[in-house]
């Protein structure tokens, strides 16, 4: 009897806490909050600058342009040494295999230049491309009604619409031949029993 006694008094006192809280929450959502700007004090306002703290290493006391060394090593690479690259003039690649873009779609306003709708073979939608502009390596420099030409490294390649092939007509079966005759029938049984 007195567990359910201290029980009572426990759950009593909770209810009693939630009751306290709640009313707490109502008189300060209730109640105006001051956002009114604070005001500097009357008189002049002197802003002095902040002090540059003194350096802390000796690294601290050199100018940028004596880190270079420091600046041009990688700092992901195992060696940090400076990564070799070997870029040409020459044009690059393009990034992608011809045959990996397809056209899916032609448009020609009246108010702008003509776009094509070219999709990479691994995404899901295609992209919008204006004539003269780049997709995936590739500059789209002509569009026609059916198709466009992209040309990337001196290389030029006409894409065309995906039109469905026609269906391919399949030749008619030969007519099944006739059934032997009685006379065919026995015939060829019998020379069939002669040979050894």
């Amino acid at each position: 009897m007195g567990n359910r006694r201290g029980r009572r008094l426990a759950v009593a006192a909770l209810l009693g806490a939630a009751g306290v809280l709640a009313w707490l929450d109502l008189n300060l959502l209730q109640g105006a909050v001051d956002i009114s700007p604070v005001a500097p004090p009357a008189g002049k306002v002197v802003v002095r600058p902040q002090p540059t703290p003194p350096p802390a290493t000796a690294l601290d006391k050199r100018r940028p342009e004596q880190l270079q060394e420091t600046v041009g090593r990688p700092l992901f690479n195992p060696t940090r040494r400076p990564v070799q690259r070997t870029e040409t003039a020459a044009v690059r690649a393009p990034k992608v295999e011809p045959a990996r873009l397809r056209l899916v779609g032609v448009m020609k306003p009246d108010d702008g230049p003509p776009r094509a709708l070219i999709r990479f073979a691994d995404e899901p939608a295609g992209r919008w491309i204006a004539e003269g502009s780049e997709y995936h390596g590739w500059t789209l420099t002509k569009v026609n009604e059916g198709s466009v030409i992209v040309e990337a490294g001196g290389r030029t390649q006409e894409l065309m619409l995906f039109v469905p092939p026609p269906p391919q007509k399949v030749a008619p079966a030969p007519p099944p031949a006739p059934p032997p005759g009685p006379q065919e029938a026995s015939g060829a049984s019998a020379d069939a029993k002669r040979q050894p």
